[in-house]
């Protein structure tokens, strides 16, 4: 049974759809700073910006953080939107609850920047950490929605060019598959609040691909081959377009019988509700939820 703040979300997010959906159009031109910094006033924590060429990205350092063992957070927002002032409470969450430094890239967005803007600068985070000597049993990887795609194709890059895997991958109510072939995209459509079908999805996908394929498997996830992935955790509520995107990844990963698949489903929630977990109206079960992923990144560090 959804919570009664589970419920409060879903309805109201209902009656903001026209709003949500102006936040995802290309066709305004996105910022590619952040402008709104109200998150940067976080407590017990320290947090500062680290440059590369063409991005930034934000450290988060809990106060009560235990050294050695970081998190790569990669966002989502549809590859066209979105950055620490919309995931900034589920980063500082996950980072307290599990006293480890977040790591959140401001990665390239589409339009202007489109695929393979993105994973290029995940990559370039993930492999300058392993360049300072942190080593890659040290690091998980977790992603929301398009940034779960982010991880699937990271972790595809890291097989091919035989690099270490993280310790851990956790996917958040993840875009796996922008052909847009699952039911539940036309099954759901009028029960997520959050991610809706329509022509702001078409012209997404467009200013994302530029051109390339949408089959490729560093774009929808679903058509990778098989691969030995690290332990891997899925999120995904009920209510969503995109519940068939992570469906159909864990039966795929689960091909290669040595890989780890934990699959967890939540009845009645919607898109990216682990987002919604601080304040007093935080959805209990977003709190749940993040406590789960903690736990799962925890279990698959190395024992001291």
């Amino acid at each position: 049974m959804i919570s009664f703040r589970g419920k409060f979300w879903l309805y109201f997010l209902r009656l903001l759809s026209w709003r949500l959906k102006s936040l995802f159009d290309v066709k305004e031109g996105k910022k590619q700073k952040v402008k709104s910094e109200f998150w940067r006033r976080a407590k017990n924590f320290n947090i500062s910006d680290i440059s590369y060429d063409n991005f930034d990205v934000i450290k988060f350092v809990p106060n009560n953080h235990i050294e050695g063992k970081v998190i790569i957070y990669l966002h989502g927002g549809a590859y066209v939107a979105c950055g620490p002032e919309t995931h900034s409470s589920i980063v500082t969450q996950l980072s307290s609850y599990s006293k480890t430094t977040v790591l959140f890239p401001v990665y390239r967005l589409a339009p202007k920047f489109p695929f393979p803007s993105a994973i290029d600068d995940c990559l370039i985070v993930y492999k300058d950490l392993l360049e300072k000597g942190i080593e890659a049993k040290n690091i998980s990887l977790v992603g929301d929605s398009a940034g779960g795609g982010l991880v699937m194709a990271l972790l595809q890059i890291l097989s091919e060019e035989k690099i270490d895997f993280p310790s851990s991958a956790v996917l958040i109510s993840p875009w796996t598959d922008l052909t847009l072939s699952g039911d539940s995209i036309k099954s759901r459509a009028k029960r997520d609040p959050i991610f809706t079908p329509g022509k702001e999805i078409n012209n997404i996908i467009k200013a994302y691909l530029g051109g390339e394929d949408p089959k490729n498997p560093l774009i929808s996830s679903i058509f990778c081959d098989d691969i030995k992935f690290p332990p891997i955790q899925i999120h995904v509520g009920s209510e969503e377009i995109l519940y068939d995107d992570a469906i159909r990844l864990s039966k795929n990963i689960k091909r290669t019988k040595s890989n780890i698949v934990e699959l967890i489903e939540w009845n009645g929630l919607f898109h990216d509700f682990n987002i919604f977990c601080l304040g007093p109206l935080a959805i209990p079960e977003a709190k749940i939820a993040n406590r789960q992923i903690v736990d799962f990144i925890k279990k698959y560090y190395p024992k001291k």
